[in-house]
Order: structure tokens, then C-alpha cells, then sequence
């Protein structure tokens, strides 16, 4: 697996600097309508390139990572339900409202921002029997954030969960899954399981509607799946996306997972089933 891994890491790299080489070859060497073409054929392959890294890094990872977990047992019809960036002052109380007609349970990854100002919806989330994660106080980008401020981000989200809930999380989730050997060390020492997700629903676009976001769960679904959802946030910012959409299609989503033969459980009890193929020897981090 690991030589699989590093093989489509080399090709993905060759032809991303393949890409380049042909963009400015074509500057030097061609007339300008032909360099333009060149260019920004280059420039699109490029992006393409680097989305496809982005997407094997979230769903998968480079090298060993028994410490970062992303589904569960792939032969138990098993999913757990994941919403990130809340509490939401509006829709965190609707998408709990649902969660409790239909008695599934889920797990919130909370910004320690929002907590701190909505203690009582991260309160409820704790009283209802959800679990809590800590997703950094400001949805920081975690790969550009300097050392001393990730440790502050995810200590004060800890504090501020713990303060307004009497809980301390057992999880931890990184914004928008960009995570580094700096965030993995942290995670260990406050003592954290960092849990990413191998199913999105891709609410967070700002075209997604109830339908599609149904559609694209029920026919991507598979067992042990940890499915990304959001309860707040927005594309580039910490809050302020419309979620209406989320809520909406929650109940059709758990109806269309039951009449599919899957149970939604805990993270918990989804994790109990994941077994790490790999183990690392853990490499010293400097922060």
C-alpha cells in the first residue's frame, strides 16, 4: 500500500513539473496568441494537478497515519454522521431538532469562537448525547499558522468547550482537512484523535441544494463512512454560509440511509471498528 501510495505521489509530481516545463517552454519558443494558449492550458493542469494532490492528501494521506482516522470497517453497513464550524445560533438548534426526531446521533466539530459566544448551543449538543470535537478557535488554515498560535488555537477551543459543556473533547478535526506533522504532535499531546472523513456532502458550495446534497450521499455511500457535513461556516470565512440546505435534506439522508440497510452510529462506535493497516514509528515534530 505504502509503495502504491508513493508511486502515484512521484507520477503526480512528474507531471505537474511536466506541466510546468511545457507552460514555459511555450513562452520562450512560440508567438504570443500560441504562448497564451500554452499558458493557460498550463496553468489549468496545473490546478488540475493540484486538486488531485489535494484529494488523495484529505481522503487518503502521503505515508503511514494510524494516528488520523477517516472511516471505519468497510464490511459493517455502518456511517457516522459529522457536522463542522458550529454551534450556529440558526441552524445548529434546527439540525439537532432533527437528530433527536429521529434518534441518531452525530458529532459536532466546534470552533471555539462560536462557542464562546453561543455556550448554550454547545451545551444542548453535549445534553443530547452528541459528541464534541475541537476544530481550532478561528478555523485557522493549520499549515501556514505559526507554532505558538495552533497550540493557542486548540488549547482555548479545549478550554472553551470544557467551560461551557463540562466535557473535554476526544476529537479533533482540522479546517477544511489541511493538517501538518506540527497539528498530528499536538493532537497526541492534548490528547486528541484526529478524525478526518471519507464521504463530503459538499454543502459548503454555495450551489448545493437539499437534492444534491442527498443525491450525492446516498449514491456515493459506503459502509463505515464518516460523512462531512457543516452546521456554519462559508467558504473562506468561519461563519456566515447558508445551511439551509444541510437541514433540509438531513431527514431525507437518514430515511434514505435506513431503507439502505445502514445503522448511524456514534464516532465512537465507528472508530472501535477501524483498523489501522499501518503503523509508523512516530518521528520527533519541532514546533
Amino acid at each position: 500500500m505504502l509503495l502504491l501510495r508513493n508511486i502515484i505521489i512521484v507520477v503526480l509530481a512528474i507531471l505537474l513539473i511536466g506541466s510546468f516545463s511545457f507552460w514555459l517552454s511555450g513562452l520562450i519558443s512560440r508567438p504570443l496568441k500560441w504562448r497564451y494558449w500554452k499558458r493557460l492550458l498550463g496553468v489549468i493542469f496545473s490546478l488540475l494537478i493540484i486538486s488531485a494532490l489535494f484529494h488523495f492528501y484529505v481522503y487518503h494521506g502521503f505515508g503511514f497515519q494510524a494516528d488520523i482516522f477517516r472511516s471505519g470497517d468497510s464490511r459493517e453497513r455502518i456511517v457516522a454522521l459529522t457536522f463542522d464550524d458550529g454551534p450556529s445560533p440558526i441552524y445548529t438548534p434546527l439540525i439537532l431538532d432533527i437528530l433527536g426526531e429521529y434518534g441518531v446521533p452525530a458529532a459536532f466539530f466546534l470552533v471555539g469562537d462560536h462557542v464562546e459566544r453561543y455556550p448554550e448551543i454547545a451545551l444542548r449538543i453535549n445534553e443530547e448525547g452528541h459528541e464534541i470535537g475541537n476544530h481550532t478557535y478561528n478555523h485557522v488554515h493549520v499549515p501556514t499558522t505559526p507554532s505558538r498560535q495552533l497550540s493557542a488555537e486548540i488549547m482555548q477551543t479545549d478550554l472553551e468547550i470544557l467551560q461551557a459543556t463540562g466535557t473535554y473533547p476526544d476529537y479533533i478535526r482540522p479546517p477544511r482537512g489541511f493538517y501538518d506533522d506540527r497539528f498530528r504532535r499536538l493532537a497526541e499531546l492534548f490528547g486528541h484523535r484526529i478524525v478526518l472523513w471519507s464521504l463530503s456532502s459538499q454543502d459548503w458550495r454555495g450551489t448545493a441544494t437539499a437534492e444534491g446534497i442527498t443525491r450525492r450521499i446516498l449514491n456515493n455511500v459506503n459502509p463505515g463512512d464518516i460523512i462531512l457535513f457543516h452546521d456554519s461556516g462559508a467558504l473562506l470565512n468561519k461563519e456566515g454560509g447558508n445551511r439551509t440546505s444541510t437541514v433540509q435534506a438531513l431527514p431525507w439522508i437518514i430515511e434514505g440511509l435506513w431503507e439502505r440497510g445502514y445503522r448511524i452510529v456514534s464516532l465512537e462506535e465507528i472508530l472501535e471498528t477501524a483498523k489501522p493497516v499501518e503503523i509508523e514509528r512516530q518521528e520527533e515534530y519541532v514546533y
